[in-house]
């Protein structure tokens, strides 16, 4: 009978490193990651040296031409006065924000796109704000016009035809600022639905009267009818009042007065 054999037990140590190799290693990793830093920053700075060299640096992109205009009635000596760039810079060292910034602190500047046109010309773009309502400040003193954003824009001939806001209090506001008014911008809202939507040509309002917690009391000014709009749904609501001013064309009646307040499918209406 075979005898059998014990297996050998087998022993491993394990030698812990002592704290100056760890030190050690830890600072080759230091080491290691600091150089590698440094190869990048070097690379890339030499990259930027090598790229302004060809584009920055570059006498043939002297700026030389500012072409500048406006779809409104700024001028673009006044647009040129405002945005402060000269000719005679690189054309890559234009700093667009900077041009951006002084163009849209004018009250009338509502957006502004700018654009390189290789090797030495800068084009500008301005487009200006419209007048969306006016609004009745303080006793005494003339209504100041606003924008579909409810920026205050400088006084004009042409925008006293445009709806009035009223009963709404605000502080002295000057141009440029917003009017953060929440029956305001419901206003706004409106005006710019109807524009959007093409119903501008078939509601004509003469003014809104903000007075009313509940609703905002909307006068048209064709016919002398009354409208009540609730502070929300506005595009849903105007649609639902041109229905309704068309239904009453069509049967011969003229309305006095339209509820939009409701929400249901019903629209409370009175007539002469």
């Amino acid at each position: 009978m075979a005898r059998k054999t014990r297996k050998k037990t087998k022993y491993y140590s394990k030698t812990k490193p002592t704290k100056g190799l760890v030190a050690r290693r830890g600072l080759m990793v230091l080491f290691f990651v600091f150089a590698s830093m440094a190869v990048l920053f070097g690379v890339f700075q030499l990259l930027a040296y090598t790229g302004s060299l060809f584009f920055s640096r570059n006498p043939a992109f002297e700026l030389k031409n500012i072409q500048i205009a406006s779809d409104g009635r700024l001028t673009a000596s006044q647009l040129l006065e405002y945005s402060a760039v000269e000719q005679g810079i690189n054309l890559f060292a234009v700093d667009f924000d900077t041009i951006r910034g002084n163009l849209e602190s004018v009250p009338l500047v509502e957006s502004v796109r700018i654009q390189r046109k290789l090797p030495d010309t800068l084009v500008i773009h301005v487009v200006e704000r419209i007048a969306t309502a006016q609004i009745q400040g303080k006793r005494g003193r003339p209504p100041f016009l606003v924008d579909r954003h409810g920026i205050i824009m400088p006084a004009t001939r042409t925008g006293q035809s445009l709806p009035m806001i009223e009963g709404v209090k605000l502080d002295e506001l000057r141009p440029g600022e917003q009017v953060s008014d929440a029956g305001v911008q419901y206003v706004l809202e409106i005006l710019t639905a109807a524009d959007s939507i093409g119903l501008g040509s078939q509601v004509h309002f003469d003014s809104f009267d903000l007075r009313y917690p509940e609703f905002i009391n909307a006068r048209l000014s064709d016919g002398d009818v009354s409208a009540r709009f609730p502070h929300h749904s506005a595009r849903e609501k105007l649609i639902r009042l041109v229905v309704t001013l068309q239904k009453a064309q069509e049967m011969g009646k003229r309305i006095k007065t339209v509820d939009l307040t409701p929400d249901g499918r019903n629209v409370p209406t009175t007539f002469y």
